[in-house]
């Protein structure tokens, strides 16, 4: 019998969609993956690997506009059923789509305001939550509201991203909070004016799996935009902030079951 400290896992990294970094993301998240040399992962940009995603213990998806078919969908829900752990991060919350006329948004031209409708209930369902909008970029305050591992004991840590606007759905455990108010520039939905806590983080059952939304995420390379814009400033957002990372490892942890690593547990 293989030994616990010995024992392996299996992650499907699902990476891709659009108006975001995904080289990036999908090198980061690797690199964090890599750290643990139990951790077997299979890569690609869509849920179309039915096989791989029936054999993951875990699934991490940074993705926009991009979404499981039936059978994906099918296969997602025996996935959770079944006792896995999926993370979805920032835009993978996310249903968007543009409605006319024509917007220039300080020299970005776009087909329409960015509207979200709820045209794929299913996935929403399944991971507790749902994109509505989100405020212009700018520092935010993150701060841990929960004892679950994920967060314990975390301090509270400022990153520079997009305020996410969040629906719940189905019964949800809040682990990160923020606040802010103001307006959501360019979006159907919006302002948001009320001073309330909003979830950064949260845990939504399904069968014996949890689905672990992060909002903090945004990334954007200086031809992501395209064809909206030429170029623009590259800005990671918090992908190089260190609690930001901590709370990804400790989710891998969280998500592949394999006790922390000897380095892992001095680091943290």
């Amino acid at each position: 019998m293989t030994p616990e400290e010995d024992r392996t896992a299996r992650v499907l990294l699902i990476v891709g969609g659009g108006y975001h970094d995904f080289d990036m993301v999908r090198r980061e998240l690797l690199g964090l993956l890599a750290e643990d040399e139990r951790i077997r992962t299979t890569c690609t940009n869509d849920w179309r690997d039915i096989d791989a995603l029936d054999q993951a213990d875990m699934v991490i998806a940074y993705t926009t506009n991009v979404f499981p078919d039936d059978a994906g969908r099918a296969a997602l829900r025996r996935f959770l059923d079944r006792g896995g752990k999926w993370l979805a991060i920032h835009g993978a919350s996310a249903y968007i789509e543009f409605k006319g006329p024509e917007i220039d948004m300080g020299g970005i031209k776009l087909p329409g305001l960015t509207d979200t409708p709820d045209k794929q209930p299913e996935y929403m369902d399944l991971l507790g939550c749902r994109f509505v909008s989100h405020l212009a970029q700018q520092p935010i305050v993150v701060e841990s509201v929960s004892d679950h591992p994920i967060v314990a004991g975390l301090p509270a840590f400022e990153v520079v991203d997009e305020p996410y606007i969040m629906e719940l759905r189905g019964e949800c455990e809040v682990l990160l909070t923020s606040r802010y108010t103001g307006e959501a520039p360019g979006y159907v939905e919006g302002p948001w004016l009320e001073d309330l806590p909003r979830p950064q983080a949260l845990l939504h059952k399904h069968g014996k799996g949890e689905a672990l939304f992060l909002a903090p995420g945004h990334s954007i390379g200086a031809y992501d935009l395209r064809p909206f814009i030429s170029k623009l400033p590259p800005n990671p957002g918090p992908w190089y902030d260190e609690t930001y990372r901590e709370v990804i490892r400790r989710t891998i942890r969280w998500g592949t079951g394999l006790p922390a690593t000897e380095a892992a547990l001095t680091t943290a």
